[in-house]
């Protein structure tokens, strides 16, 4: 199916977070504001590898999850300009920067992190938060839910040629990356969903360039739950690799139809 595999080189990125990294992929730059939101975040927050988190905040380890939140949205968040997430969910298209759309004549998407896709909101962390409490069937259904809308969409799409680019975007794996990583047959079933999903569109686009790639892989982390590895994964039918995320965008312009 694919010719070729690699991981990525996430060093240049100074929080391996979802949506700046996505972004790069579609300007083939790093936005250094956007990743400086996240920055600020991570000396908060805590959970970064290469990030100090400030003393006096590793008190949120202790709180319970409802108070949690609520300090995140209430002050946290406003230290550091606005809910992260939020902020760098559309930074691409509301600060009016190239993207790998623009040289296309018909793309589709159902939306990129940095591109009108939005990875996390106050409900989704409330779930994980009880997921990590041992509560994890409402956290596992709701990315489940998520899923299958975007799988819908891109089913959708099988039997039309209309388009010169798609770029697919799913939640999945990520999500329950963070829950599951001590339950490796459970994520298993999920990656073979994955699997399967990519083998329908091979067989429906064989004469197209697919590439599959992923922002970052995951670790252990505390013992039982996941956490963002340092490198990501890269395929292609093509025989081609990347080196860097944002690699991807001078390797899809090759094709650009504009």
């Amino acid at each position: 199916m694919q010719k070729a595999h690699c991981k990525l080189d996430l060093s240049d990125y100074d929080v391996i977070v979802t949506p700046p990294i996505w972004g790069s992929m579609l300007t083939g730059k790093i936005d250094k504001e956007i990743m400086k939101i996240w920055v600020r975040r991570a000396e908060l927050m805590g959970g970064v590898d290469n990030i100090k988190q400030k003393w006096w905040a590793k008190i949120g380890e202790l709180l319970p999850p409802k108070v949690d939140l609520w300090v995140f949205g209430h002050i946290i968040a406003p230290l550091i300009g606005g809910d992260p997430y939020e902020k760098s969910a559309n930074y691409i298209l509301e600060k009016n920067k190239r993207n790998i759309f623009q040289f296309f004549t018909k793309p589709w998407t159902n939306g990129i992190p940095g591109y009108g896709r939005l990875v996390s909101t106050p409900i989704n962390r409330n779930l994980l938060q009880k997921a990590f409490l041992g509560k994890d069937t409402p956290y596992k259904d709701h990315a489940i839910k998520d899923y299958k809308r975007d799988k819908e969409c891109l089913l959708s799409l099988l039997d039309s040629h209309e388009y010169d680019l798609i770029f697919w975007y799913t939640m999945l794996l990520d999500k329950l990356g963070h829950a599951y990583m001590k339950k490796p047959l459970t994520l298993m079933n999920y990656y073979l969903e994955i699997n399967e999903l990519v083998g329908k569109v091979v067989s429906h686009f064989r004469d197209s360039c697919i590439y599959i790639i992923s922002d970052h892989g995951m670790k252990l982390f505390k013992g039982r739950w996941g956490k963002h590895s340092n490198h990501g994964f890269f395929s292609s039918n093509t025989g081609e690799t990347i080196e860097k995320p944002y690699d991807l965008y001078n390797l899809i312009l090759k094709y650009k139809t504009i």
